[in-house]
Parts: C-alpha cells; structure tokens; sequence
C-alpha cells in the first residue's frame, strides 16, 4: 500500500511541477541530478572499497541518452499533429518523475556516506515513503 502512496505522489508533484516550470527547468534539474547521483555512487563505492566501475559508469550514460531519446519520440509524435504544448507538457512530466527517482538514489547513497546524518536520514525516509510507516507506528494505526 505504502509503494501505491508514494507512486502516487510522485505523479502528482511531477504533475503540478510540469504545469507551472518551463521545459530548460526540468531538464537543467535533470541534468544535475543525473551528475550528482554519479558522483554520490561513485563516492560510495569509494566509501565502500569498490574500484570505479567503467560499466556503471556507462550504464549511467546510456540511461540518460535512453531518456533523452524517448523525449525526442514523444516530441516528434506529438508535434507532428500540432500538439506542441502536449510534448511540452509530457517531457517535462517525465523529467521530472525521472529527476525524483535521480534525488531518491542519491539520498540512498548519502546514508550510506553519512549514516549517523539525521537529515539525510529523515529525507531518505521521506522520499522512500518510510516516512508513512513512521506516521501510521505513530497514531497507532494497523494496516494490512
């Protein structure tokens, strides 16, 4: 139920996020946490005691050529019916529903770097929807 929740909530911020940001603002943001979450696993492994892994590495680089090109489909579907603002509207969407699973990793990565940061911990949580078990153990609530 938890997983349905924050799927949820996650199509809905990137709804409202899409209908009040321009287009360079989701992908400038995308691009950001596309290099962050690099750098934050990177520095993990590291922390870890892992080597750089080139294939991770491109991996990474493929994931984000694979969403670009989905956007320039979708682009090209739709703006060849006149429907730009429709392209418009599902690329930022998606950027940012891929933007939120982005942060959500790097937060992964910052509790294991940091684990005694309760801030990152409440954020991870948080983004995780561990947040919702903590609310329901709260009030005492039983779900199935």
């Amino acid at each position: 139920m938890e997983e349905w929740i924050k799927n949820l909530w996650t199509w809905l911020l990137a709804l409202i996020l899409a209908a009040f940001q321009p287009l360079s603002v989701a992908i400038l943001v995308l691009m950001a946490v596309w290099t962050l979450n690099i750098i934050m696993g990177i520095s993990t492994d590291k922390n870890n005691g892992k080597d750089f892994d080139l294939k991770k590495a491109l991996t990474a680089a493929i994931q984000l050529g694979f969403i670009f090109a989905v956007l320039f489909v979708i682009s090209l579907a739709t703006t060849g019916y006149g429907e730009k603002e429709l392209a418009f509207t599902i690329a930022k969407w998606g950027t940012w529903v891929v933007s939120y699973f982005y942060s959500t990793n790097i937060f992964r990565n910052a509790t294991q770097l940091w684990p005694s940061n309760k801030a990152i911990a409440f954020i991870y949580s948080f983004l995780t929807t561990e947040a919702f078990g903590y609310i329901k153990e709260l009030f005492k609530m039983k779900g199935k």
